[in-house]
């Protein structure tokens, strides 16, 4: 069995899954045979099916602070409805 990987994500710490999943082995293999260890080989594919989540939640506050600032500016009568 694997051994879970720790990950620093912004000052915490994130366990990664001991287990690959099925479709993540050729991936796996395929870095394995780069020449990546075990753990980079794993860091790399956690990080790659989580960098778009945080792309995502990036997205999604940028747009609340616009709308929050257009809000502003319709409450403080800067713009017109």
């Amino acid at each position: 069995m694997l051994n879970p990987l720790v990950v620093q994500n912004r000052g915490s710490a994130v366990i990664m899954p001991d287990r690959l999943y099925a479709t993540d082995n050729a991936d796996f293999e395929h870095l394995l045979s780069l020449g990546f260890t075990e753990s980079e080989a794993k860091r790399l594919l956690y990080l790659r099916d989580h960098v778009d989540e945080q792309v995502e939640y990036r997205e999604i506050l940028e747009e609340s602070r616009r709308l929050n600032f257009i809000r502003w500016l319709i409450e403080h009568d800067r713009i017109s409805r």
